[in-house]
């Protein structure tokens, strides 16, 4: 618990974030795979379901390294607590570069969340010119 405050407190990486932005990714992973079990949409929903698809999953593996990080900050620190040495900090650089990294895949999940949520625009006008 003391490694996460620091964390948060002194390198501005929230554990709580991170958590959030993986479910939040997830959601839209799910979502977008259901509209990808329903193959009866034009050619260009199709198409375009199939490149959500896959600029999400793209998503999610950059969002598992950066997890990977974040868990390696939070150990180095959690070591410093139980060692009890004076405390240790973390490398500003690697800090700063995972910070830029998670605030651009936050845009690129915004980005996402819009680009699903027009997949459903789109289906909507489909459905409504079969009727």
């Amino acid at each position: 618990m003391e490694a996460s405050k620091r964390l948060f407190l002194e390198y501005g990486i929230n554990p709580d974030s991170v958590k959030e932005l993986d479910e939040f990714l997830h959601g839209i992973q799910e979502f977008v795979q259901y509209l990808g079990s329903n193959q009866y949409y034009s050619d260009a929903v199709n198409k375009k379901i199939f490149l959500l698809t896959l600029d999400v999953d793209a998503a999610l593996l950059r969002f598992s390294w950066l997890h990977l990080e974040a868990i390696g900050f939070r150990d180095a620190l959690t070591k410093s607590v139980l060692a009890r040495k004076k405390k240790e900090g973390l490398d500003e650089k690697k800090v700063a570069a995972f910070n830029d990294s998670f605030n651009a895949l936050t845009q690129d999940a915004r980005d996402l969340h819009e680009r699903a949520l027009a997949l459903t625009d789109d289906i909507r006008k489909e459905y409504a010119k079969k009727l």
